[in-house]
């Protein structure tokens, strides 16, 4: 749970500027259950869609961050793993970034080079590109000819299907490539210093950047051929650290690009040319107030997908769009694809892949099969297992054979779920909501009836929201940055605790005592429910706390960096209890359950503390990151990073 956490301030801080049937492929979880190992169970299906491909014949391809590739045969309807000749190990990074096909041969660029294969994804083989290690952005094919973009090398180009490989850099203001693309036989380049052109005739890339400033809709096209010869002025702002591009696509004799101008926290805009670059129009829509992520066209229809407001289409060629955001739950959208003017799929951040056959006016999920959900939180709740993918909250009351969404409001209402906790069989939950023009966080409750959540109490000083505690019906929670908060039913407001400035990643509370534990690896105790605080112990420093638990007199802190401590004293002294982790020194989360303890470790499986031996014992064999642990129905769950729920037997 740790890095999820560590990367919320980021999240939070990109949340706050945005302000039918499928088939069901269902897999019995059980059916491995007696063997003493980890067995996926039936998602939460989705994760993090980094490009989404469609070759000629109708397969269909999603590179999924941290899960390789996916396959469907069938529009979408299901996936299945498509990684064999792939390096692909978990928590090594692998991500696709870009197909291209030519004739029989698909090919894939990917973080470790690019990849071939002859039999529609089944295998891959690798092509030794430059020789040495290269991250691939980018392919494209023109005729016989493939080119590669690199994050780091440039463009390079193949006559003989990647037997060699020649450089072709020339006029580049930089060799890391983000977008890469064609307009007929003209290369058409996008780093973060603006956009590049190489026609089929020229040697040399050329700067196609003029135009790319602030300025209304209407206004006329700057020229780059005379900006270039000093005829114009270079516009105020123009580049080369404040332009970065996203997007490129084309229609037609038409030129689209999606740009960021000014940073992060610039201005983001699509563009269009009609003479491969030279000139530029703008044609965003108002209602565009996010980043421009993506950009596709089929016949004579324009899609456009941003970073928080969903999917536009156009009709016009740009001239006036349409939100077509029915149906999409998550319009945090990473990939576009269109295999028809009316078919259309978009990847996103973390709720995977969705698609429309009507243009986007409606839209369904199109995640059966599709494993890369990173589950931040587990919690049982009498015979439901609920489940925190980042803005999303899910349920299985059969032990992972189905997960269903819990209801809550559609976009442009979304949530950061940041803790779970169970308390006299209702579930509580720990959460930021987004809304437009308005951040809070606070306390909600499941309506089970209605599978739905309930808001209880929010503030705006909690608007960064990271862990939770509950003792009785009194709520506990730390954030990030405004210290340590309480609130009591019945109360209208929240009373701050103190530690203002600290970023509380673990909390506990017992009685009037209560620990707080930070990413610097400090932990503070009140022994007066907050009037007054003070640093216990230095053991820990330079690590991230990520757990704090009570198991029966005994008091357990986890940490990102030094492993488990306990102290039997409250605190006033801790001794590490590392044998048997081998190097997991990283320790994510922690669960009891009566007696027994685990552990979730960072890439190094799970473990489980055997007293008498004083040493931790392995649980089965899990190469997976775990964020989460529950107990349940005589199953250990385990809530991956981008590998969804995995469940084993729990040995008696």
């Amino acid at each position: 749970m740790i890095q999820q956490r560590m990367l919320s301030a980021l999240w939070i801080a990109v949340m706050m500027l945005l302000i039918g049937f499928v088939p069901l492929i269902v897999v019995d979880v059980n059916a491995a259950s007696n063997e003493n190992d980890w067995v996926p169970t039936n998602g939460p299906y989705g994760g993090h869609i980094d490009t989404l491909y469609a070759t000629p014949e109708g397969v269909l391809f999603a590179g999924v961050r941290g899960a390789g590739i996916f396959r469907s045969i069938d529009l979408g309807d299901s996936w299945i793993s498509a990684n064999v000749g792939l390096p692909f190990e978990p928590g090594e990074g692998l991500s696709a970034a870009a197909f291209a096909q030519k004739r029989n041969m698909l090919y894939v660029g990917t973080t470790d080079g690019l990849y071939a294969s002859t039999d529609d994804g089944d295998t891959w083989h690798h092509i030794p590109t430059l020789q040495t290690y290269v991250s691939v952005s980018g392919v494209v094919i023109i005729g016989n000819r493939i080119y590669i973009s690199t994050l780091e090398d440039g463009v390079w180009h193949s006559d003989d299907d990647g037997d060699s490989w020649i450089p072709m850099n020339d006029g580049l203001a930089n060799m890391s490539i983000r977008e890469f693309s064609r307009i007929g036989t003209t290369l058409v380049a996008g780093t973060e210093n603006g956009a590049f052109r190489k026609k089929a005739d020229e040697d040399v890339w050329t700067s196609i950047n003029a135009g790319f400033v602030e300025q209304p809709i209407n206004m006329e096209p700057i020229n780059s051929a005379r900006v270039a010869s000093g005829l114009d002025p270079v516009p105020i702002g123009l580049f080369p650290s404040g332009l970065r591009v996203d997007s490129f696509t084309a229609m037609g004799n038409l030129l689209y690009i999606g740009i960021l101008i000014g940073g992060n926290s610039g201005d983001s805009g699509v563009f269009r040319s009609d003479d491969e670059g030279d000139t530029w129009t703008r044609i965003t829509t108002e209602e565009m107030t996010h980043t421009v992520e993506g950009l596709t066209a089929f016949g004579t229809t324009l899609y456009a997908s941003t970073f928080g407001g969903g999917v536009f289409r156009s009709e016009d060629s740009g001239d006036s769009w349409t939100t077509v955001n029915n149906g999409l739950t998550d319009q945090t959208v990473s990939a576009l694809l269109a295999v028809s003017e009316d078919t259309v799929f978009v990847g996103t951040l973390d709720g995977g892949v969705f698609s429309t056959t009507d243009g986007g006016n409606s839209w369904v999920e199109a995640n059966t099969g599709l494993m890369g959900t990173s589950v931040s939180e587990l919690e049982v709740v009498g015979d439901k297992i609920y489940a925190g993918i980042g803005h999303r909250l899910v349920y299985s009351n059969d032990g992972g054979g189905l997960w269903q969404p819990v209801q809550i409001p559609p976009p442009p209402i979304s949530y950061h779920f940041a803790d779970l906790s169970e308390v006299g069989g209702k579930l509580y939950v720990a959460a930021t909501r987004f809304a437009p023009g308005d951040v809070v966080g606070g306390i909600f409750q499941v309506d089970e009836e209605r599978n739905s959540l309930i808001e209880l109490s929010t503030n705006r000083e909690l608007y960064a929201i990271e862990c939770m505690e509950i003792v009785g019906l009194t709520f506990y929670v730390g954030t990030q940055g405004s210290g340590v908060f309480r609130w009591t039913p019945g109360l209208d407001s929240w009373t701050n605790l103190g530690l203002e400035g600290h970023f509380i990643t673990a909390l506990l509370v017992n009685g009037k005592e209560i620990y707080a534990g930070t990413p610097r690896g400090e932990i503070f105790r009140s022994k007066n429910a907050g009037e007054r605080w003070e640093f216990i112990s230095s053991d820990m420093l330079n690590s991230f706390m990520s757990d704090l638990r009570w198991v029966e007199s005994t008091l357990y802190a986890t940490t990102w960096g030094k492993g488990i401590f306990r102290s039997t004293n409250d605190g006033n002294s801790w001794t590490s209890l590392h044998y048997g982790l081998g190097d997991s020194s990283s320790v994510l989360t922690m669960e009891t359950a009566g007696t027994e303890s685990y552990v979730g470790t960072y890439y190094k499986g799970v473990f489980q503390w055997i007293e008498d031996r004083k040493w931790w014992k392995p649980v089965g064999s899990l190469r997976r990151r775990v964020d989460s642990l529950a107990v349940f129905d005589g199953f250990l769950y385990a809530g991956t990073t981008e590998g969804g729920v995995l469940k084993i037997p729990i040995e008696k």
